[in-house]
């Protein structure tokens, strides 16, 4: 299975639509897909009770128990991940680093030798939408990069990234305190290129499917 988080509030918005794009890829070579929404679910994020470090522990196990646990046992059984988030004040949401820091930390050991106890190889990506103009694309992505390389370093392939800019935020930007905008030329931006951003989301879904395939 080819599991997407969408870490924004709306479930039915540009990251959404670009989560379901790389799912459509994914099914469109036979594989099985999942839309986990993470804003209803109740949860926190790592709570540094170090019980994954534990020699007698269970490594690469959460021990908290919430809402997020099924969801992490299920990523242990899947063939590939997409983490998606819309892009607030410079980051991604709390709600999709509560995801990946419970994911990765609990994988992740202090030895000097077999760090990460992650038992397969399975392919990652990242999908970013955003309000900023795709010039400020690079900037904002690369303050990710620890979490793009990690996570990469754990499931032994190297993560993929695919964003969208300049986003379509309001069905009516007459009633919003917004006049830094251009509303015509943001929904021509969104009529004509975010479809093509979403075709970007299906083939790297796509690939990531038959990454699956040749492991």
């Amino acid at each position: 299975m080819i599991l997407a988080f969408n870490g924004s509030p709306r479930a039915r918005g540009n990251t959404a639509a670009m989560l379901q794009a790389a799912l459509d890829g994914a099914a469109s070579v036979g594989a099985e897909t999942r839309l986990v929404q993470l804003y209803p679910l109740k949860y926190k994020g790592c709570v540094s009770c170090f019980s994954c470090k534990l020699k007698t522990g269970r490594h690469g196990h959460c021990a908290m128990k919430d809402e997020l646990s099924p969801f992490l046992d299920i990523m242990e059984e899947a063939d590939g991940l997409i983490f998606g988030s819309p892009i607030y004040f410079n980051d991604i949401t709390p709600e999709l680093l509560a995801l990946e820091h419970r994911f990765l930390f609990s994988h992740m050991l202090y030895n000097k030798e077999n760090r990460w106890v992650f038992s397969r190889t399975i392919p990652s990506a990242f999908i970013y939408t955003f309000g900023m103009t795709a010039d400020h694309a690079d900037e904002i992505i690369a303050q990710f990069s620890a979490v793009h390389g990690r996570m990469g370093e754990m499931l032994g392939v190297k993560s993929e990234i695919c964003y969208s800019a300049n986003a379509w935020q309001f069905s009516d930007y007459s009633l919003y305190e917004a006049d830094r905008f251009d509303p015509a030329a943001k929904k021509k931006y969104h009529d004509e290129v975010f479809p093509k951003d979403c075709e970007k989301a299906f083939e790297m879904g796509r690939r990531l499917a038959l990454m699956k395939e040749r492991a």
